[in-house]
């Protein structure tokens, strides 16, 4: 398993990735993270809670997605949370060969089942890598780790630097994300968010 270096602060990795990606006119989450702590047995990254309250839970390109502690789009899917998504990360590690599977912790998923994690190499939160498993590899090439925290990953997935982890012929430039309160009504109104145009709102 290879380590790709050169992490960046949490402030600057959230500032280029609004640049780079709009978050949504309505904001993110509204996450209580004093309840969020009497469910989890670890504290968050600080570029997470920020990602949270710009972003929210939605997805990338309409393939990479991100979790978060609690759900407020689907309030009884504990398995679409942070907390549904290590059950699985830690299960994969173990059977993929995965140097400490109990570090892992999930944040985010693709529409391939890839895996994305934080590897909880320590204490502050603020110090943990990330680590992406790939369905399609074989170990130990399935386990890509970073030396960045999860915005920092995301910078990366946008702007095309992590190499065989990309959409092939997105029709339009760049990344969107899309909020997952805003995926569900457009569904309902039955406008694909994906196409050439964005939509707005």
């Amino acid at each position: 398993m290879e380590i790709r270096a050169g992490g960046a602060s949490s402030d600057d990795s959230m500032q280029r990735l609004t640049v780079l990606v709009p978050p949504p006119t309505a904001g993110g989450n509204s996450v209580d993270w004093a309840a969020a702590s009497s469910t989890y047995e670890h504290a968050f990254p600080d570029d997470y809670r920020q990602f949270m309250a710009s972003y929210g839970q939605g997805s990338f390109d309409n393939f990479l997605t991100v979790y978060p502690p609690m759900q407020e789009v689907y309030p009884n899917d504990r398995s679409a949370t942070v907390l549904g998504l290590t059950a699985d990360a830690r299960s994969t590690g173990e059977e993929e060969d995965f140097a400490v599977p109990e570090q892992l912790i999930g944040w985010g998923l693709t529409q391939d089942s890839d895996l994305l994690c934080w590897r909880s190499v320590d204490q502050d939160p603020n110090r943990w890598t990330t680590v992406i498993w790939r369905r399609q590899w074989a170990p130990p090439d399935s386990w890509m780790e970073f030396d960045c925290g999860m915005v920092e990953l995301l910078v990366r997935y946008v702007d095309r630097q992590i190499e065989y982890f990309s959409v092939p012929g997105l029709p339009y430039r760049g990344s969107r994300f899309l909020h997952t309160r805003d995926a569900q009504r457009f569904r309902r109104m039955r406008i694909d968010p994906w196409g050439p145009e964005p939509v707005a709102g």
